[in-house]
């Protein structure tokens, strides 16, 4: 889609989106998830002023991820993060590189660089607070069942 223009880029990521919709209880389509991150990747590289372009690359690394391709998700989220700064979401981005080096990855190391950085480009974000808890969990090597249980614990 080299040669497609910013409309067309935009037109085919919407239809496609609408059909990933529409199949959502189904199993994963491969093959359109393909289409729809490279478009949206093309959109990001060829037309970065377009305001629709770190919305569906947003979207895209979402896909990723529901689709097990973590470390792709991770690098999308990333170009959400560094590339397009006034995003709305590209605080979240960043924190759901952490979310995923953590949870997906078993990466505790890459995770608190992450909420780190996090932390330091956005220290009133709404989820700085679960950033700052998780660094300390992180930390302290305190693996989901511990958390529930201290979380148990409190609430006796």
């Amino acid at each position: 889609m080299e040669t497609a223009t910013e409309a067309q880029l935009i037109t085919t990521l919407g239809q496609l989106e609408s059909q990933l919709r529409e199949n959502s209880g189904t199993s994963l389509d491969t093959a359109k998830i393909n289409t729809f991150v490279q478009n949206a990747k093309t959109l990001a590289e060829r037309f970065p002023q377009d305001s629709l372009a770190p919305l569906y690359l947003f979207k895209a690394a979402e896909l990723r991820h529901a689709s097990g391709k973590w470390a792709e998700a991770i690098e999308l989220w990333g170009t959400v993060d560094t590339k397009f700064k006034n995003y709305q979401r590209s605080p979240e981005a960043l924190f759901m590189q952490g979310f995923v080096s953590e949870n997906d990855l078993q990466d505790r190391k890459q995770a608190i660089r992450y909420y780190e950085v996090f932390l330091a480009k956005h220290p009133e974000h709404p989820m700085a607070d679960d950033a700052r808890a998780l660094i300390e969990n992180l930390k302290k090597g305190i693996t989901d069942q511990e958390l529930i249980e201290q979380f148990e614990q409190q609430q006796q």
